[in-house]
């Protein structure tokens, strides 16, 4: 029991002993009148009691030295309480100690010597008396409990030996109960002092941390960057600061007893904070805007302290000012769902969007999803460069924007979104959303025929739009947009610069499609790829004096398959740069075999010039093959020098130079063809078959094939026409001064081996001249079927 109290006072802090002891010695002055009357009340009843058993002397004697003793008690609880002894609280300890002594001795001296000599009935009260005495100060001296030992021990002993002189076991017997509780009652003194010392020391922290709240508060709300705010029951504000009125921007007198609520802009957050503080229900982080200045966000936090009445505080909290942040939260979830070109929702905030009003159904009734490509858009950014390619995109999103609010459609919703690039989407609502679709797609179409002037240039482009209906050919986001984005392929396909609606069968074309586009991945490596070659004659003598180099594909389901069906998803796949190679290498060692100077032709793709391995290859097959590169010609389309021009000129310049010739295929069909023979020195130029058919039943066309080809001769260029069919057309041609011809009147395409039946060497024959696989020759319904251009019903 010491050592545990020594331990307590050891773990109190040195400069805290003094204040811990005074304490202990002020909480038991509270308690000296109640001892004191106690005690004087018992001494008082044994002398009455006894006043006929002993001498009056001895009871005298008795009640004055307990008078005495009492009297000192208070002497010394009332200088205490008038601060003479707050200085030397060891000595006053020491004091409450000897007291105690005194008064236990003057219990224990009347206990030990009367208790053997009075009749039971005495001895009875005098025993209970000694174990009110010892009792009272287990409770009464309880913070002091070394004071308190001696007195319940003093009296212990007294009473004990009063006890043993009676002689009895019943004596003997309460004698070890008293000792039991006497020792029980020490013990509890000790423990008292101890959780006494316990909670003052936590009321000394809680009062130091309330002080440090105050201070802190106080400093807040002079000079913090927040506001604190407390409410009536009926939601009023109390106790405004003048720091808070300046920031609302109105008068402590004008705020004192407002709603709190009314504050803030009306909207669904102002009534959710209404609820909230008529329920007394906490508040955390509600960000509202404040009324009259929809650029300043407040955030409110605070709780309920359950007060009743009028002029009570009755709900508590913080304000923060959050417009920085709130802002700049904005900004960051503007950034996330629209597009920063041109300021439409971008496809993350479309999908979120075409979710919702898929899930809504019951409540549109029918949707239309337009997609909508921005026809040869890739044309103007490699022609006038990426800026002017941006301001373009943004003139067509105000056009498209524009065209959706002035169509006058009457569906429920509509958005206008952009997906990437050159791909835009529009969303139509409502019970005629089919016919709404349609009319827009319409309309959309003829306002983009009108061209725009961006940054000096007049640019004019169609869309290809594709449309699909929910819930009509699909209820699921995904599958709605895969169906819209068929129906926009089969719309590029159909020549662009239209709309087309999708179909069931759209999904099975586009799966024949990607089956397609597999299979020539591997048409290489499986050795699919078949040379076929087309005569090139002399007007002048009509001899051969080389061949076109025309690709086939031997397809093993599908047969012999022409260029029109694999050739665009070459070109869209990338696969024709390997194509284009196993070309290249194959013709310049077909070529090189050829008795005489027999010329080889080989077309070109615009994705071709565009791979860095184009001028390597071609070197390389010269280098294997052995040709003279004067024999070996290539053929590009006006197409070549629409995208990218500078480099690829850059390209033909350096094939130029290597001593091969450059034709221009299709003249006339293109854009700006004779800018084109300014832009780079052709040695050939080819007539598109279009003019050819022609030249015997119209004079346009005889009119324009004579002015190509009298143009070609003044600048010292090769005319050849393609797809002469009869003599008559021959004939117009040698008029005109055309130098070649090329059609079925002198050959169609053919194998290889059908113009040059031996090749070189025996391996050469699978490459150059190998035959068709037996079967190949009643194919399937040919591919060129299954991806024509599809004419609307």
């Amino acid at each position: 029991m010491v050592s545990k109290h020594a331990a307590l006072r050891a773990a109190v802090p040195e400069e805290l002993r003094d204040w811990v002891d005074n304490r202990l010695i002020s909480a038991h002055i509270r308690m000296v009148k109640p001892m004191v009357l106690g005690s004087m009340l018992n001494a008082a009843m044994i002398v009455i009691a006894l006043y006929a058993e002993f001498p009056a002397f001895h009871l005298v004697s008795f009640f004055s030295t307990m008078t005495a003793a009492c009297l000192h008690r208070v002497w010394l609880a009332r200088g205490v309480a008038r601060g003479r002894r707050q200085r030397r609280t060891e000595k006053m300890l020491l004091a409450f100690q000897m007291n105690s002594l005194w008064l236990g001795l003057n219990f224990a001296g009347a206990m030990a010597f009367w208790l053997p000599h009075l009749s039971p009935g005495s001895q009875l009260l005098l025993a209970i008396c000694g174990v009110t005495q010892i009792a009272s100060a287990a409770y009464t001296v309880r913070t002091l409990p070394r004071a308190a030992a001696l007195y319940i021990a003093a009296q212990t002993l007294g009473l004990g030996f009063g006890l043993a002189s009676l002689g009895s076991w019943s004596a003997l017997a309460s004698i070890v109960v008293l000792v039991s509780a006497s020792g029980l009652l020490i013990r509890m003194a000790f423990v008292a002092r101890d959780m006494f010392i316990t909670r003052i020391l936590s009321d000394r922290e809680l009062a130091a941390s309330a002080r440090t709240v105050r201070l802190l508060l106080n400093e807040y709300e002079a000079s913090g960057s927040d506001w604190l705010f407390e409410l009536d029951n009926q939601g009023r504000m109390l106790g405004v600061s003048a720091r808070f009125a300046e920031a609302v921007g109105e008068s402590v007198t004008a705020l004192e007893g407002r709603k709190f609520e009314a504050l803030f802009e009306q909207g669904s957050a102002r009534e959710t904070l209404a609820e909230t503080l008529a329920e007394f229900r906490t508040l955390r982080d509600e960000i509202l805007p404040l009324a009259g200045n929809a650029n300043c966000w407040w955030s409110i936090s605070g709780r309920p302290c359950y007060h009743a009445g009028e002029d009570r505080v009755a709900f508590r909290g913080v304000i923060s000012d959050v417009t920085v942040q709130h802002l700049a939260e904005s900004r960051v979830h503007h950034m996330a769902h629209y597009d920063a070109l041109t300021g439409l929702p971008n496809r993350a905030l479309f999908n979120q969007s075409l979710g919702e009003l898929l899930d809504e159904t019951e409540e549109c009734a029918n949707l239309a999803l337009l997609l909508i490509d921005v026809d040869h858009f890739k044309s103007v950014n490699d022609m006038f460069g990426h800026p002017t390619g941006d301001a373009f995109l943004r003139a067509i999103a105000l056009r498209i924007s524009a065209a959706v609010d002035d169509s006058g459609l009457g569906g429920t919703h509509r958005l206008v979104a952009r997906l990437s690039g050159d791909e835009f989407a529009v969303v139509v609502t409502g019970d005629s959303a089919c016919d709404h679709g349609v009319r827009l797609a319409e309309h959309l179409i003829e306002v983009m025929l009108e061209p725009m002037t961006i940054e000096g240039h007049e640019l004019g482009n169609g869309l290809s739009i594709g449309i699909a209906l929910a819930p009509q050919h699909a209820s699921l986001k995904q599958q709605l947009v895969s169906n819209a984005d068929m129906a926009l392929y089969a719309a590029k396909n159909a020549g662009r610069g239209t709309w087309e609606m999708f179909e069931p069968g759209m999904d099975a074309k586009l799966q024949e499609r990607h089956a397609l586009t597999r299979d020539l991945r591997h048409a290489v490596a499986r050795g699919e790829l078949r040379m076929f070659l087309q005569p090139l004659v002399d007007v002048a003598t009509e001899t051969m004096t080389g061949y076109e180099a025309l690709l086939r594909w031997e397809h093993p389901a599908h047969g012999l398959v022409m260029p029109d069906a694999f050739i665009p998803l070459a070109e869209e796949t990338g696969l024709i740069v390997p194509i284009g190679e196993w070309m290249i290498r194959t013709a310049l060692t077909a070529a090189a075999g050829w008795e005489g100077e027999q010329t080889i032709a080989i077309n070109l793709s615009p994705v071709q010039l565009d791979s860095p391995n184009l001028l390597p290859v071609i070197v390389n097959a010269l280098a294997e093959s052995g040709i003279d590169p004067t024999r070996v010609e290539f053929e590009i389309t006006e197409s070549v020098l629409l995208h990218n021009s500078e480099t690829n000129i850059a390209v033909l310049n350096r094939l130029h130079d290597l001593g091969v010739k450059i034709a221009l295929d299709d003249f006339g069909t293109g854009y700006a063809s004779l800018n084109y023979l300014l832009t780079f020195p052709f040695d050939k130029i080819k007539i598109d078959r279009s003019f050819i058919s022609g030249l015997s039943s119209r004079e346009d066309s005889r009119a324009i094939v004579g002015a190509v080809i009298s143009l070609a001769n003044q600048l010292g260029m090769c005319t050849l026409a393609e797809g002469v069919e009869d003599a008559e057309q021959l004939a117009s041609l040698r008029a005109h001064g055309c130098q070649m011809v090329q059609g079925w009147l002198f050959g169609k395409a053919q194998p290889a081996l059908h113009y040059h039946p031996v090749p070189i060497n025996a391996a050469e024959a699978p490459i150059v001249a190998a035959p068709l696989r037996a079967g190949n020759t009643a194919p399937q319904p040919p591919l060129t079927q299954t991806y024509s251009r599809r004419a609307r019903g």
